[in-house]
């Protein structure tokens, strides 16, 4: 009851796509409309040990990434992008780097396994894409973990390469396979392999010029899915890889063991905190919410949300906007109460300025409701 069906956020989605098609730098190649994605940075992490040193740092290593550029396909589409078998080898993976406490440290994709990608960092090497926030503090980490390993972590310049997507909804009269995707240089985007496609394609296969709407649709697209991205929105050393649902998503968390990668161990304590039905309903996670009210364009992340007790009842805090954009945004939240607030026809929470401030005190004309949604790849409520 609790949890939004597919069919009821698609029109919406399918708007913030076209929004996407019109606005985004955008291209065919190899009849693939693909979007440039803005702000984002490669490092080219090369060497025989390659590999090894990226499976001891990142929580999705490489073992589910294609290495031989030749290898055949498995699979047929029967819709676009309908099919997706998760134990086949991809172009595109996605982890995070963590802190030995647990704590995300920087979000990123790893990308490897075509003939272009061959070419700049060879069969063993790895393109790694992340924030351009990111970029230069995470070049430095990686380097001071080489030790005496056969690995150099060198940046790709501007211009070379560009990051490209590419959307359900752009070929919805089309079957879309890993191999029609792999002659664009994509691969399914692996937090959401049914919705879109992420790659590495030339520079000069996209249009060069990159506008404020480019970020605007992609940040609207992320947002109405749930998935935050680079370090304003996953901040660096303080949310975990639960709240921030990359476990959700398959093969971005390696099960968690003693010496699988940094921080393993307090992840594997928290996903068994949340392994019963009180220690999910408590815990907090990232959700989607939609930003309503006259103060609703003010709205920042670090704002509190709070529920409403009657009108001379205190804040009760449930959580805190971690992004917002346009009246779509992200924010951090018990998902006991996310759920409570996504239901139809339910209070939605609010936010004022701190959370020991009285609903009834906050000035309109900056206060905003929030509704949450729930995604429809979350996992279920354990049971009792």
């Amino acid at each position: 009851p609790y949890l939004r069906s597919h069919s009821q956020k698609s029109s919406w989605i399918a708007s913030v796509l076209l929004l996407i098609a019109l606005h985004c730098t955008h291209s065919l190649f190899n009849n693939m409309l693909l979007h440039k994605l803005p702000r984002r940075a490669l490092l080219a992490i090369t060497g025989t040990d390659a590999r090894l040193f990226l499976d001891a740092l990142i929580t999705c290593g490489t073992t589910y990434l294609r290495k031989d550029p030749t290898l055949a396909y498995t699979g047929t589409a029967t819709t676009s992008m309908g099919d997706f078998d998760a134990t086949t080898l991809k172009h595109c993976v996605y982890g995070v780097l963590l802190t030995e406490t647990g704590r995300v440290m920087y979000d990123l994709f790893l990308h490897a396994g075509t003939p272009l990608i061959e070419r700049q960092v060879g069969r063993d090497g790895v393109l790694l894409e992340c924030s351009q926030r990111a970029v230069e503090h995470l070049s430095i980490v990686l380097r001071r973990s080489i030790q005496h390993a056969d690995v150099q972590v060198n940046s790709v310049p501007n211009g070379t390469f560009a990051v490209a997507a590419t959307f359900a909804e752009d070929h919805a009269d089309m079957h879309v396979d890993d191999e029609t995707l792999a002659n664009a240089g994509l691969s399914r985007d692996p937090r959401l392999p049914l919705a879109a496609g992420r790659g590495i394609v030339p520079a000069h296969h996209l249009d060069s010029a990159e506008s404020f709407l480019d970020s605007t649709g992609y940040r609207a697209w992320r947002y109405a899915q749930g998935l935050p991205c680079g370090p304003l929105e996953m901040r660096p050393g303080v949310i975990t890889p639960v709240a921030s649902n990359v476990a959700n998503h398959y093969g971005c968390l390696r099960k968690p063991t003693k010496y699988s990668y940094p921080g393993a161990e307090a992840v594997a304590d928290e996903i068994a905190r949340e392994s019963t039905r009180e220690g999910f309903l408590n815990s907090k996670r990232i959700v989607p919410v939609r930003i309503n009210g006259l103060g609703a364009n003010g709205a920042m992340g670090g704002d509190d949300l709070v529920i409403e007790r009657g009108a001379g009842a205190g804040a009760n805090l449930a959580g805190r906007l971690i992004a917002a954009d346009e009246g779509r945004g992200l924010a951090l939240m018990r998902v006991r109460d996310a759920i409570r607030a996504s239901a139809h026809g339910s209070t939605p929470l609010h936010s004022v300025v701190g959370a020991k401030v009285r609903w009834s005190d906050a000035d309109a004309s900056v206060a905003y409701e929030i509704v949450p949604s729930i995604p429809s790849w979350w996992p279920e409520v354990p049971k009792e």
